[in-house]
């Protein structure tokens, strides 16, 4: 299985800042370590304009919204401390984790798709794949 990551806003209502999260595009199959440091979370509001429907069932976010800010986001959070969400600063820790427990970076495609006319998203951090699910 294949994912992508990418860098997101978020405001953090606690310290009421802005932070660079660590987004993936869909909740990691089977289980696994990936798994176990995603989390699916309510996007707030970006702007007054975003308008959202309340139809946020389990499996999956649905319900009215746009491109560049779904009403419900799958966010990965600090191994270390599992009520953290991962911030883009923390990269370094997260290459760790996904190589120490057996994903893999796909530079190939990352590059490949940096490269062309049709960008993913202008925040693409990387592609990267469960070793274990591409070898079978």
């Amino acid at each position: 299985m294949m994912y992508s990551l990418t860098g997101a806003p978020f405001y953090d209502e606690r310290n009421q800042c802005y932070k660079k999260i660590i987004r993936i595009n869909k909740f990691p199959s089977g289980p696994g370590p990936l798994q176990q440091i995603v989390k699916r979370v309510r996007s707030p509001r970006l702007s007054h304009f975003d308008v959202f429907s309340d139809n946020c069932s389990s499996g999956s976010c649905c319900g009215n919204s746009n491109a560049f800010n779904p009403p419900c986001i799958f966010v990965l959070c600090n191994p270390l401390s599992p009520h953290q969400f991962l911030t883009v600063d923390e990269l370094p820790e997260l290459m760790s984790f996904l190589i120490d427990n057996g994903y893999k970076i796909d530079t190939s495609i990352t590059k490949m798709l940096m490269k062309s006319n049709v960008k993913p998203s202008n925040d693409l951090i990387c592609y990267i794949s469960d070793i274990s699910t591409s070898t079978s």
